[in-house]
C-alpha cells in the first residue's frame, strides 16, 4: 500500500508503535521503544538500538567539512526531545517533501519504508571512476522498518536484499551512470537504515527468497520507483 505523504507536522502511522512525520526539511520516524537497527547514517551508523530515525534535507551546495558535528547541532536545536545516542540520521539534497511512504503486509510480516531519491549522482558500482573531494549532489536514502525481530545477521541480510532491489529497480527505470553510460546500481552517496522490532524469537534470514526479503524488496521497489519518478518530473520542470 502506498501511503499518502503526511502533511507537514502531522504524524503518519507506519507500524504499531512507529510513526513518521515531515518536519520542515526533515523526515522524522519515532518508535515507542528501541528497535534494533543497521544504519550507514552519518550519525548513529553501525548496529545498535535506536528510537529516532531522521532523513534531513540539505542544500545541494552543502559542503560542511565536519558534517557529523553540524548535524548533531542541528538535531539538538530542532529535535531536543530526540537523544543523540538514540538517533540515527541520514542527509540528502533530494526533496524530502517528495519522499515515498509505502507499507507491505503478508501474514504476520509487516514492513514500512520511507524513500527519498535523487539520481544526478547515479553510478555503476565498479565501473564509475572514483573521485576525490566532495561528492556531487544526488542521493538515494532508504529507511525500512520490519515489525518483527531479526538477528544482527538477518539485519545485514536485509540490507543486502534491499540493495539488490534498489539496483534492479534503477535498471527498470532506465537510470544510467552519466559518466560511463552503464546501468546505474545506485548513487555515490546512498545511505540505508533497516530497523526491526525487538522481542520474540528473532528471524535468522532476510534474503531475497524469504518472506521478509520478498516483502522488503517489493516495498523498496515500489517506493523507489515513486520517488525517482517524482524527482525526474520535478527536475524536468525545473
Amino acid at each position: 500500500m502506498v501511503l499518502t505523504a503526511p502533511a507537514p507536522g502531522c504524524w503518519q502511522p507506519l507500524l504499531p508503535g512507529l510513526n513518521g512525520r515531515l518536519e520542515g526539511d526533515c523526515i522524522l520516524v519515532t518508535a515507542d521503544a528501541p528497535w534494533r537497527c543497521a544504519s550507514s547514517g552519518i550519525l548513529g551508523g553501525g548496529i545498535g538500538e535506536k528510537r529516532f530515525f531522521v532523513n534531513r534535507q540539505v542544500h545541494k551546495d552543502y559542503d560542511e567539512r565536519q558534517p557529523r558535528r553540524e548535524l548533531i547541532a542541528f538535531l539538538r536545536d530542532n529535535f531536543p526531545d530526540c537523544p543523540i545516542e538514540e538517533t540515527t540520521a541520514l542527509m540528502t539534497a533530494a526533496w524530502v517533501s517528495q519522499a515515498a511512504w509505502v507499507q507491505r503486509r503478508c501474514g504476520d510480516t509487516n514492513i514500512a519504508v520511507v524513500v527519498t531519491a535523487g539520481v544526478s549522482n547515479a553510478c555503476a558500482t565498479g565501473i564509475t571512476p572514483c573521485w576525490e573531494g566532495l561528492p556531487m549532489p544526488g542521493t538515494i536514502n532508504l529507511m525500512a522498518f520490519l515489525d518483527q525481530s531479526l538477528t544482527d545477521g538477518a539485519l545485514i541480510n536485509a540490507v543486502q536484499t534491499l540493495t539488490e532491489a534498489k539496483s534492479r529497480t534503477l535498471r527498470e527505470l532506465g537510470i544510467r551512470c552519466p559518466q560511463t553510460g552503464a546501468w546505474a546500481t545506485g548513487t555515490g552517496t546512498d545511505a540505508v537504515v533497516v530497523a526491526s522490532r525487538t522481542g520474540g524469537a528473532p528471524q535468522e534470514y532476510a534474503g531475497p527468497t524469504t518472506r521478509i526479503g520478498t516483502l522488503l524488496a517489493a516495498a523498496i521497489s515500489a517506493a523507489l520507483s515513486q520517488a525517482v519518478r517524482a524527482y525526474l518530473q520535478a527536475t524536468s520542470r525545473a
